[in-house]
C-alpha cells in the first residue's frame, strides 16, 4: 500500500468539509473579535486611567515606566505585541497601580488596542501635551521607583 506524504493528508483534511458527520451534533463555529484600534481615543485612556503618570509621550509624564513615543521610522502596527509587552512589565506596573492609585487599572481588549495604536501614531502624539492632563493630576507624575531600578 502506498503512502501519502504528510502535506497532502494535512491539506485534505483543512479542505475537508465542516460538516458533522452522521449521528454528531453540530458544533457552533467559534467567531474571533479583533478590536478597531482608535488611537485618538488611545489618547484620551492614557491620561483617564491613569498610564500618564508613570509613562510620557512626547517628554510628558511620568519616568518610572518606559516612554511610549512612537518608533522612528513608523514600522507594522501590531497590538498583540503592545499587549505582550505589558505583560512583561505587568509585576512592576501592579505593583505601581497599587501603591499610587489603590487600586489595578482595569483595560478592556479595546482599550489595550486603543493604547497600543496612540503608542505607535506619530501625528496623534504631537498633539499630545501637558495641557491635555487634568490639573489635579498633574504633580501625580513620577520619576522613578526603587523597584523598577534594575538590580546591581
Amino acid at each position: 500500500m502506498r503512502r501519502m506524504p504528510t502535506l497532502t493528508l494535512i491539506a485534505a483534511a483543512l479542505l475537508m468539509p465542516a460538516f458533522p458527520a452522521s449521528g454528531e451534533s453540530a458544533r457552533p463555529a467559534r467567531v474571533m473579535s479583533i478590536p478597531v484600534p482608535d488611537a485618538d481615543r488611545g489618547r484620551i485612556i492614557f491620561v483617564a486611567k491613569g498610564c500618564v503618570v508613570c509613562h510620557a509621550v512626547n517628554g510628558v509624564g511620568g519616568k518610572a515606566g518606559p516612554a511610549l513615543d512612537a518608533s522612528e521610522p513608523a514600522g507594522v502596527f501590531d497590538p498583540l505585541d503592545f499587549a505582550a509587552r505589558m505583560w512583561r512589565g505587568a509585576p512592576a506596573m501592579i505593583e505601581l497601580q497599587s501603591l499610587e492609585f489603590g487600586y489595578q487599572i482595569d483595560l478592556t481588549a479595546n482599550d489595550i488596542a486603543d493604547l497600543a495604536a496612540f503608542a505607535e501614531n506619530h501625528e496623534i502624539q504631537r498633539k499630545f501635551s501637558e495641557d491635555e492632563i487634568p490639573e489635579i493630576m498633574r504633580g501625580w507624575t513620577l520619576e522613578g521607583y526603587e523597584l523598577l531600578e534594575a538590580p546591581q
